[in-house]
């Protein structure tokens, strides 16, 4: 009998502890980088059309209410009028340097985030997902992808 006893009393303490557990307050939401579970800053597109790019020279940048960016030779902006991780972009305020070799997937690129709908996290990747497909991007940005030079703007004529 005093082995069933002893089962009781470690019962209890097991049912105790987890009592304890479940009254420990659920950790702070820090309203400036919730944005419905996706989280602000920049990304790096890696992908696009079910394929990898060739080079990780895209950018997004989610803020509170917007997102921006730069594509291989242009930079971007727009408000999203939907809650995250709900998308609804206003147009896309772009710059307007010709593009060359890269006009077609930087098109495509805006083209594909203009008519986005919703955002998913997970795992580092956030996947921007539209009616036609999915933009994939990888979380940072490099100091080299944040920066494009007038040198690099030149040689997308090429």
């Amino acid at each position: 009998m005093p082995r069933l006893a002893r089962l009781g009393t470690f019962g209890a303490l097991t049912a105790a502890a987890l009592v304890l557990a479940a009254c420990e307050p659920a950790p702070a939401v820090d309203p400036v980088n919730d944005r419905g579970f996706i989280p602000g800053g920049d990304y790096a597109l890696v992908g696009m059309d079910g394929a990898t790019v060739p080079l990780r020279n895209m950018t997004l940048t989610i803020a509170e209410t917007t997102v921006s960016g730069r594509g291989p030779c242009n930079g971007y902006g727009a408000k999203n009028n939907a809650e995250l991780p709900l998308v609804a972009l206003s147009p896309l305020q772009r710059t307007n340097v010709p593009c060359g070799k890269n006009t077609t997937i930087e098109n495509r690129f805006f083209s594909v985030l203009q008519s986005a709908t919703e955002m998913e996290y997970y795992g580092g990747v956030l996947k921007v997902k539209s009616p036609q497909t999915w933009l994939i991007f990888e979380r940072g940005v490099t100091g080299a992808q944040a920066q494009v030079t007038a040198v690099d703007q030149a040689r997308a004529g090429q």
